[in-house]
């Protein structure tokens, strides 16, 4: 359970942190996945204050809440332009295929245009949403960036905020 949640966190803030723009979220991600890299070593990592665990994981909550919404929202607008999300991937990849049998439809792609564009919409709002959802708890999207790095380094402060969550 432990390590599902610690996974589960890990997922969820690097997508927080792709969508409020945070420099290095690709690499985190990289590192997430390519488990087989040594570990280096961590230069001295500044303390975490028990105030600042306590925003950071009332900051990750309202992520979350953020997250859901916009997703319920991207699945909205893909059902209001007749398509499921399976089927919008299925044409967008279809799209960026370089072979001809792979064509797409005038209907299919208008569908996957004006549902690509109200999906931006929505990304770009909840982006903002979540960058105010860290600044109301007194952060920084830097200093959340900074303690997500420290959590992924540090097993106890990993632990510290895996039993803020479970409450």
């Amino acid at each position: 359970m432990k390590s599902m949640l610690t996974s589960k966190l890990v997922k969820s803030a690097l997508i927080s942190m792709v969508l409020i723009g945070a420099p290095g979220a690709g690499t985190a991600f990289a590192q997430e996945t390519l488990p087989s890299q040594p570990p280096q070593a961590a230069p001295a990592s500044p303390e975490v204050s028990d105030s600042q665990i306590d925003s950071f994981v009332s900051a990750y909550q309202s992520i979350q809440q953020v997250q859901s919404q916009a997703q319920q929202e991207m699945i909205a607008a893909l059902e209001a332009e007749g398509l499921t999300v399976e089927e919008f991937q299925m044409i967008a990849q279809a799209q960026q295929s370089p072979e001809p049998s792979s064509s797409v439809s005038p209907e299919q792609a208008e569908q996957l245009a004006a549902a690509a564009e109200q999906i931006s919409a929505i990304e770009a709002s909840a982006q903002e949403d979540i960058q105010l959802a860290i600044q109301a708890e007194g952060l920084t999207p830097e200093e959340f960036n900074q303690i997500l790095a420290l959590v992924q380094q540090d097993p106890a402060l990993q632990e510290k905020i895996n039993q803020q969550l479970a409450q």
